[in-house]
């Protein structure tokens, strides 16, 4: 057993629970916010990370936030200095992380999905946003091990950005929606997920 993430506690949903509201639809699924925010409420905990990292009767809530400015996305590559060694040197256009039990406040559980979003993002990146994150859906990627055991809340947010914190994790580089097809093959599963959702929708 590893105890890499011995002492973490994370916001879970039951795989079927989440799926019945998803239809069990895979990829960038739409649903209301509000089904999202009611499931966690109803079925959300944290648990020991080590106990669920590889279970998938479980899914880990991992808010992933796309960030624009005017018609230009950011997309990071993740560096090896990195923690997640799965991720390295892939493409993401998203910024997110585990929901942990010190995001919690203990009066409503959805509150601990918006403060680990804004602690993840306050931590990674230097924004300003010039409006509030639009909620585009649920990525649910059914493809490899590691996508099985997470879920992800997908937004966007356009911003004023300033730059990224941890200059040492990540290097980043703008692009418009078509030059993200140069990308597409080095990008994380989610990524590529967002992609297709971004070529789909064409008013995004």
């Amino acid at each position: 057993m590893t105890y890499e993430y011995e002492k973490e506690k994370i916001l879970i949903v039951p795989t079927n629970d989440l799926m019945k509201v998803l239809d069990f639809q895979e990829g960038l699924v739409k649903v209301e916010i509000e089904q999202i925010k009611n499931l966690i409420r109803k079925k959300g905990v944290f648990k020991d990370r080590n106990l669920v990292e590889n279970d998938e009767n479980f899914r880990q809530i991992i808010p992933y936030i796309v960030i624009k400015t005017d018609e230009k996305y950011l997309i990071v590559k993740r560096l090896e200095t990195q923690g997640e060694k799965r991720l390295h040197n892939k493409y993401s256009m998203g910024i997110g992380g585990h929901i942990n039990l010190n995001d919690y406040n203990e009066e409503d559980i959805w509150s601990a999905v918006e403060n680990g979003l804004w602690r993840e993002l306050n931590e990674e990146v230097d924004i300003s946003p010039k409006s509030d994150l639009e909620f585009i859906g649920v990525i649910n990627d059914l493809s490899t091990p590691v996508s099985r055991v997470h879920v992800g809340l997908c937004y966007v947010v356009d911003c004023e950005f300033h730059g990224i914190n941890e200059k040492d994790k990540f290097e980043e580089m703008w692009v418009d929606k078509f030059e993200l097809l140069d990308k597409f093959e080095k990008m994380e599963g989610w990524s590529k997920i967002v992609v297709r959702y971004l070529f789909n929708h064409s008013n995004r």
